[in-house]
C-alpha cells in the first residue's frame, strides 16, 4: 500500500481589521490537485498549527473536500463552502 503524500501550502489574506486568515492548503502528490484543508483567523499568535494536525490525522484531505486544480480554486471553493 502506498503512502498518501502532500505538499504545504500556506496562503495568507489580509483582512481590513488587522486580522489574517491562514488557508491551510495541500497539494496532492503525485495525483496533483489542491484542497484547503483550513482557514484560520489570527491575531499575531501562532496558535493554528494545532487544529491543523488534528484535522490531517482524523481524515485525508482529499476525503474532506475534492481536489481542485489551482489554488486559488480551492480556496474559493472552501470559502463557498463555509461562508467566509
Amino acid at each position: 500500500m502506498r503512502a498518501s503524500l502532500y505538499l504545504r501550502h500556506d496562503v495568507y489574506e489580509r483582512m481590513g481589521d488587522g486580522d489574517v486568515i491562514v488557508y491551510r492548503c495541500l497539494e496532492l502528490i503525485p495525483g496533483g490537485g489542491f484542497v484547503v484543508q483550513s482557514a484560520d483567523g489570527v491575531r499575531g499568535a501562532d496558535g493554528h498549527e494545532r487544529q491543523f494536525l488534528e484535522l490531517m490525522s482524523e481524515s485525508a484531505p482529499e476525503e474532506r473536500s475534492e481536489p481542485c486544480a489551482s489554488l486559488v480554486e480551492a480556496i474559493a471553493k472552501f470559502r463557498a463552502e463555509f461562508g467566509i
